[in-house]
């Protein structure tokens, strides 16, 4: 253990940034500053409107994933990179180490967030006394909190390292899948920015604490790393097992259950490739779901009108036009009729055409709308109406301005015109 946390005598040292204690703990330390965030930077109030479109199934599977997921950073920041930070030697590591804890902390914030934001207080309240009785939820837990608290020497260091790496980069991703598969389809997009941003900073964790364990495991020896490798696979199947049942009980309700675990396993042969170990489950990435995949890319994917922050600090410069593609209809629900096209095609209904419409007019009026009124107000109406005939798209147009024209007049103005310029060009004028 590090002299400095070992007596209570000194000299007690400073640490020196001028002095690189290897060649990449400060590279670590500046990224993880370049990418420092607060979950009050993303306007999670946005998402309202799209929450109220998920049905009760998928609103439960969302709130629990996001429920284990706070579990599991709250473990991370207050015991697991305490702990490991204690017993690492490198001053500039415990900083290191000391800065990632802190974003743990953040990214449980960043959900309690979510869950004020969508969720009435007792369903929070719920939750996370469903966080305690979740039986696999807290075993995989257990096993985590035995590697961090059981740390004594460096063989025992090493297995706690390894069990950090395959929580950041492992067990989070089942929790991570479900809001990077309904952002990737435009639903709770700003709830999927705040994911992207974690997801930015977990792998940052995930690959330096990795390197700290490579790093212990080269002195070790030749038997003594197999012996402890050989502990990491058997760590990483009772983890398994336990992420299969617990994945069958959030997912199976909504059929995604298989390709979240494929989507986990994928990820857990990330982790052991963090820690300098080979694929144990050989998932290839065209097994996984492309939209869910594509969501780990942490480029930029947030549209921001107002220069809050999303994962790749945009700050508009221009209104995107309203375009025809927003009155397509891809997708549908089993008690709603189809929406009929200009050319005479039917295609299924999908509401959120309406919603992001609405929203691009509200952009273009420079209009702040309510989701609550714009749900009862206008999305609801049209819904009724579906269920009862097949709507065309003129109707649905229709429709949609009625509602504006009743809860925001401004916003229905902009609407028009859209309307009307897309009539002039479809007649050809100028």
């Amino acid at each position: 253990m590090n002299e400095m946390l070992s007596t209570s005598q000194g000299p007690f040292s400073a640490v020196n940034w001028n002095r690189p204690e290897d060649a990449y703990t400060k590279m670590f330390w500046d990224q993880n500053v370049r990418q420092f965030w607060v979950d009050e930077e993303i306007p999670l109030a946005d998402d309202k409107l799209s929450w109220m479109t998920l049905a009760p199934e998928e609103k439960r599977a969302y709130e629990e994933v996001l429920a284990g997921l706070t579990l599991l950073d709250t473990l991370q920041g207050g015991v697991g990179m305490p702990r490991i930070s204690q017993w690492v030697e490198g001053l500039q590591a415990k900083a290191v180490l000391s800065f990632m804890g802190a974003m743990e902390h953040m990214h449980a914030k960043s959900y309690s967030s979510i869950f004020s934001t969508l969720c009435t207080s007792e369903r929070i309240e719920e939750l996370f006394t469903w966080v305690r009785e979740q039986p696999e939820l807290q075993a995989k837990l257990a096993l985590i909190h035995e590697a961090y608290t059981g740390i004594r020497d460096g063989a025992t260091l090493y297995r706690a390292m390894a069990a950090s790496v395959l929580l950041e980069s492992y067990l989070f991703y089942s929790g991570f899948f479900y809001p990077l598969y309904l952002a990737g389809g435009g639903r709770l997009v700003n709830s999927g920015e705040i994911i992207s941003l974690i997801i930015r900073d977990e792998a940052v964790h995930g690959v330096y604490v990795g390197l700290l364990a490579q790093e212990r495991a080269a002195g070790m020896g030749e038997v003594g790393r197999k012996r402890a490798q050989g502990e990491v696979i058997g760590l990483l199947e009772r983890l398994d097992a336990l992420e299969a049942r617990y994945t069958k009980a959030l997912y199976a309700p909504i059929g995604l259950e298989e390709a979240v675990l494929r989507f986990s396993r994928y990820n857990a042969d990330k982790a052991l490739m963090n820690l300098g170990m080979e694929p144990h489950f050989g998932v290839e990435p065209e097994e996984v779901n492309p939209v869910v995949l594509a969501g780990l890319r942490t480029e930029t994917k947030h549209h921001d009108f107002f220069s809050t922050k999303g994962n790749g600090y945009i700050k508009a410069t221009r209104v995107e036009p309203l375009s025809d593609l927003d009155f397509y209809f891809p997708e549908g629900g089993p008690d709603l009729k189809p929406v009929r096209k200009r050319d005479g095609r039917e295609v299924p209904f999908d509401e959120m055409r309406i919603v992001r419409a609405v929203g691009k007019a509200a952009a273009a009026a420079g209009v702040t709308v309510e989701p609550e009124r714009i749900a009862r107000g206008v999305v609801e109406p049209i819904k009724r109406r579906a269920e009862a005939k097949c709507l065309s798209v003129e109707e649905i147009q229709d429709l949609v301005e009625e509602g504006l024209m009743a809860t925001y007049p401004e916003v229905a103005r902009a609407y028009i015109l859209y309307r009307e310029a897309r009539t002039r060009a479809r007649r050809g004028e100028a």
